[in-house]
């Protein structure tokens, strides 16, 4: 329940504040992003993007991140695949290796799975989605029980059509209702709270370009997202023109529509490359990850020739 609160109830912590600054947030590792985004205990994160633009795979590089920095996560995303797809999909995000068969030099191996699983196990929980999936409500409350049981700084869902909202009379009014209860958990809890968000399709290039970024009003409830978010991150796939038409790029723009609390972030963009083999962002292709995780490499990895090889010029995120 609300209640006011005089300044003399705080002024300790306003003398704090001036001694010691404001709390910084958690960088991600990547200069360019870190200057303009950092998660901070105590709020949220809305991230959305158009289809295949990159968006899971910046989140589920979030949490890597943050995991080696003592930070536990929990998250639900039944669109990567089974409870053990979600957990393969972490151990390639932290290790730079992969489980698919077509990964040549890249594939994981059996000792790699020794070395990171414990890992793995101290740092990540999966929400299992079976017959019926969550509401906001009990979503908040598997994001509780979390905390009390596994001491998590971050909960998340990838994505918002993944939970069971019911019936509302207006959805803008629901989507207004909904964010701000998460957003009061992550501030009441000091945890972080990640909220992935689709974009629709862009339409056809015009007059040969193609499309910009998708605004926050692309979104499904684009207004009320944009209100009731405290910061919110588009993820875009640029398209570019070949001789067989339009075609995206394994780069991603990253871009900053809000960051609150002020201080430690604001609007801007970042540009990040993925390297599909890897199956890791970089800031600049060819550059070693800025943050290094303890997996990266874990086992020796030879270089691959041009002839292991064929170019891929539309890698999927």
């Amino acid at each position: 329940m609300a209640h006011i609160v005089p300044l003399s109830k705080v002024e300790d912590k306003i003398f704090n504040l001036q001694k010691n600054g404001m709390e910084a947030g958690l960088k991600i590792g990547f200069p360019n992003l870190d200057s303009i985004y950092s998660v901070k205990a105590g709020t949220s994160t809305v991230i959305y993007g158009r289809p295949t633009s990159g968006k899971s795979q910046l989140y589920f590089q979030m949490l890597t991140s943050l995991a080696c920095q003592g930070k536990k996560s929990m998250l639900m995303t039944p669109e990567t695949g089974s409870v053990e797809e979600i957990y393969a999909e972490i151990i390639q995000t932290l290790t730079g290796k992969r489980f698919h068969n077509d990964s040549l030099n890249y594939r994981i191996t059996e000792q790699d799975l020794y070395k990171v699983i414990p890992f793995v196990k101290d740092y990540f929980y999966v929400i299992d989605v079976d017959e019926k999936s969550p509401s906001v409500d009990e979503f908040i409350e598997l994001t509780k029980e979390g905390i009390k049981d596994h001491d998590i700084f971050t909960s998340g869902f990838d994505n918002w059509n993944d939970l069971s909202h019911g019936q509302f009379n207006r959805e803008d009014l629901y989507i207004e209702e909904s964010i701000p209860k998460i957003n009061r958990l992550a501030r009441k809890e000091r945890i972080h709270a990640f909220m992935i968000w689709h974009a629709r399709n862009p339409d056809l290039p015009k007059n040969g370009e193609p499309p910009p970024p998708p605004s926050p009003f692309e979104i499904k409830g684009g207004s009320a997202v944009y209100s009731k978010a405290m910061n919110l991150i588009c993820v875009d796939r640029p398209l570019e023109k070949t001789g067989e038409g339009f075609k995206q790029t394994n780069q991603a723009m990253v871009v900053v529509h809000k960051f609150k609390p002020k201080g430690h972030g604001g609007k801007g963009t970042a540009k990040l490359e993925f390297d599909y083999f890897k199956n890791c962002y970089y800031e600049n292709r060819g550059e070693r990850l800025y943050l290094p995780t303890p997996f990266n490499g874990i086992s020796e990895v030879k270089e691959q020739s041009n002839n292991d090889i064929q170019p891929i010029e539309q890698a999927p995120f």
